[in-house]
């Protein structure tokens, strides 16, 4: 399958509010029209660059200035939308060769391009030298103002995954008219004690790091720690056994330098803090909400998500997967998501 792409850069000047929406519908039909083959061909790739807002700001008062917001739009562009939001290591990129989520989405996948206009983006800040005091709320307001900025005015679904189900939570309940339903997965209201501890050693490592003049390199240490509590103990005692040695050393190296090399040190802690400032109540979701867990995450463990679902007031069901992957269930197990997406999506 060829893919097409194309681009589309939104700069919108001030407006009175009438003519601003009506200037971002306008937008996204330009960018409909511009497709290739729009009607007939499902596997284009479409791109759009939104920048903030010069106006805008985070609850702490922080601005993002030069920033910009890239969605992607892969699809079926008269299909069902469904946002999709990852870790903070995912990216717009979710279908195609190197997608994080290709098995779940593509053609005749449970996301299926051909009958649904899947929607990708990168987090802000993508080059931060130093940490911005950002939250879940923040990221979600920024993730509305990209969707309208692209002539997106409401999503049939949003399936929202670790740090992306913590912006959905907050997405559903600032704009709930603006989305038909949400999934969560490894995704809660609130993160757990142990994980926060683990962020917190993580901002530590990546302060000691900057301040020595080598922050690439805490980065890589961070990212180390941060593949621990990912996975499951399980999966580490049968991927290296009983003499881990060397290729545990080796393991734990590659994943820490390949992520310092993608990843600056101030996003890094602007994401993982974000994380840890999230606090949402579920009381105040209206959005109908599906919550899928994994039964070894540590991350965001089971008695959270159950606790949520409690308190949610349009649960619509509750899934707990068996996996050894732990966190990163939502990445690895497919198999065993592939009928639970393909349903969500469907309903």
């Amino acid at each position: 399958m060829e893919e097409k792409i194309a681009r589309h850069t939104s700069a919108f000047p001030r407006k009175p509010k009438a003519e601003e929406a009506l200037l971002m519908e306008c937008s996204m039909n330009i960018a409909i029209a511009e497709l290739p083959n729009a009607e007939t061909d499902p596997s284009v790739v479409y791109d759009v660059d939104i920048p903030v807002s010069e106006t805008w700001r985070a609850k702490s008062g922080a601005s993002l200035p030069g920033e910009t917001i890239r969605l992607r739009f892969v699809g079926n562009p008269r299909g069902r939308k469904i946002l999709v939001l990852g870790g903070i290591s995912a990216g717009r990129e979710i279908c195609g060769a190197n997608g994080w989520w290709k098995e779940l989405a593509g053609q005749s996948c449970a996301l299926d391009t051909d009958e649904c206009l899947i929607i990708g983006l990168d987090y802000p800040p993508l080059h931060a030298d130093t940490p911005i005091d950002l939250d879940t709320e923040d990221f979600a307001r920024l993730v509305h103002q990209a969707l309208r900025g692209a002539g997106i005015n409401r999503v049939d679904g949003i399936i929202g995954m670790s740090f992306g189900g913590m912006i959905g939570l907050a997405f559903a309940r600032l704009y709930p008219e603006t989305v038909g339903r949400l999934a969560l997965l490894c995704a809660a209201h609130r993160p757990s004690p142990m994980a926060s501890a683990w962020r917190l050693i993580q901002k530590q490592i990546l302060e000691l790091a900057r301040d020595a003049g080598d922050p690439e390199r805490g980065v890589a240490i961070a990212r180390q720690l941060a593949i621990t509590t990912y996975r499951a103990p399980e999966e580490f005692d049968a991927r290296f056994g009983e003499h881990s040695g060397e290729s545990l050393i080796s393991y734990l190296g590659h994943h820490g330098s390949k992520y310092a090399r993608a990843m600056p040190s101030g996003r890094y802690q602007t994401l993982s803090g974000a994380i840890n400032a999230h606090d949402e109540a579920p009381e105040e979701i209206a959005v109908p909400t599906l919550v899928i867990a994994a039964d070894t995450d540590r991350l965001v463990p089971p008695a959270i998500c159950e606790e949520l679902t409690r308190r949610l007031p349009q649960c619509l069901g509750y899934e707990i997967i068996r996996s050894v992957y732990g966190h990163d269930a939502f990445l690895k197990e497919t198999e065993i998501l592939d009928p639970i997406v393909r349903s969500f999506v469907a309903a």
